[in-house]
């Protein structure tokens, strides 16, 4: 009995003793001395161990904060630094060190709009160290250009009456402006061109065939407006105007309907079309989110297209992501259609890599933020696409190439009977980004 009670009261004891001395380990004046050392001492990980354990006895300090956010930065888990840096921040302003990590962590998490909404309330020697103490007319300027090739699917004429439409050239360039203002506004203008041409061939009753150009220009002039309501919230609004103009040549009977011989004459023909969208998103610690709608009237048709987007950051940094993209496009003479994007991106020796697969109909169909159109005759049903850029000049020259491939689809009639063809299409895009 009375070694039963020794062992108990020793157990007690041992007990209570480890609970001294955790609750000696956690405290304040210890911790302060302790991540202070690991602080000079360039001890990250240990830093951040320290801190978290204290931090799960629900209290918290100003420099606990500021070097833990310091700690996850130096680690390169910049979005991980962030909550600590805010933290320090909105409790003092004034302190250049945290500030500056706070401006860098932004950056290199890719919340650039984040970066420039506090770089606003720096000081002006803190704005002049950083390069930030002049506001640019004109933010960025950018450059691009694509060029496209096809398989031959051209159906041929020896099975019967062919109507069918083939692409013959493509090409397209694109011109733009930033404007930034206010520490959380931007505004971006951009023109481009498309040209597009197409050899018609539709052979009539008395099996002549006709077989003409038709040349398409289509101009577009995009503005879209972004606004960092909040750290890490996102508004964005976008208008594209699309002026199509597309000029051929048609047989028309030569004296009049009705009477012998044909002749040749030219047509033109010019529409308007209208692209509008807006999008919401939020930064998290490592991922982001974001909801989105356009509604267009391509091909004088009425399209609306709800979507999300999520990207996630797993190593707290943009060395590597995940994202994907989910848009439904109704539109009310096509089917609707369900299009997803999956893609990876990775960085290796300074340079981006992001392939992508997209999944689902696309025609008719409008991508980032509304700039990019598909509003082709023939259907996409799937597309590899192959991204890669890179930052030079510290950070003010962005050059970038693309390439993809489409499989898509043609539709034609033989003999009045409808047919499909499906064919490869590669296109080459490549473009600079200038930052003042």
């Amino acid at each position: 009995m009375n070694n039963k009670f020794n062992f108990y009261i020793s157990l007690f004891f041992l007990f209570l003793s480890f609970n001294l001395s955790a609750q000696q380990k956690l405290s304040y004046p210890q911790v302060d001395v302790k991540t202070y050392n690991q602080y000079l001492a360039g001890n990250w990980k240990e830093l951040i161990k320290t801190g978290n354990e204290y931090l799960k006895t629900g209290e918290e300090f100003y420099y606990l904060q500021v070097r833990m956010g310091i700690a996850y930065y130096e680690l390169k888990k910049y979005r991980k630094a962030i909550p600590y840096l805010q933290k320090a921040y909105k409790a003092n302003k004034k302190n250049d060190l945290v500030n500056e990590y706070l401006y860098y962590a932004y950056l290199f998490s890719g919340r650039l709009m984040d970066a420039q909404k506090v770089s606003e309330k720096f000081n002006v020697k803190l704005k002049e160290k950083l390069g930030l103490d002049y506001e640019p007319v004109i933010a960025a300027l950018t450059f691009d250009m694509r060029f496209e090739n096809n398989d031959d699917y051209f159906a041929g004429t020896s099975q019967g009456l062919l109507q069918q439409d083939v692409r013959t050239g493509y090409s397209y360039f694109a011109l733009g402006v930033e404007h930034v203002y206010g520490g959380n506004k931007r505004i971006y203008w951009n023109y481009s061109r498309v040209n597009k041409n197409t050899n018609i061939f539709d052979i009539g009753d008395s099996n002549d065939q006709i077989s003409d150009d038709r040349k398409v220009a289509q101009n577009q002039f995009y503005f879209s407006y972004y606004n960092q309501v909040k750290y890490g919230f996102n508004f964005s609004f976008a208008l594209n105007l699309l002026n199509i103009v597309s000029t051929g040549s048609e047989i028309v009977p030569a004296g009049g309907w009705g009477r012998p011989g044909q002749m040749e004459v030219t047509t033109r023909y010019a529409t308007n079309e209208i692209i509008g969208y807006l999008g919401l998103h939020k930064d998290f610690s490592n991922f982001k989110i974001g909801l989105n709608a356009s509604i267009s009237n391509l091909d004088k048709n009425f399209q609306f297209q709800p979507g999300i987007d999520f990207v996630c950051y797993p190593l707290s940094n943009t060395n590597l992501y995940l994202s994907a993209i989910a848009d439904y496009k109704i539109d009310n003479t096509l089917d609707n259609s369900l299009v997803i994007k999956p893609a990876m991106g990775l960085r290796l020796l300074g340079v981006y890599f992001e392939p992508s697969y997209t999944f689902g109909d696309i025609i008719n169909y409008t991508e980032k933020d509304a700039f990019i159109i598909n509003n082709d005759d023939d259907v996409i049903s799937e597309r590899f696409e192959f991204l890669s850029y890179a930052y030079f000049f510290k950070g003010r020259l962005n050059i970038f190439f693309k390439y993809q491939q489409y499989t898509k689809t043609n539709a034609y009639k033989i003999n009045e009977v409808s047919n499909e063809i499906s064919y490869q299409n590669k296109s080459y895009t490549g473009g600079i980004k200038w930052n003042f």
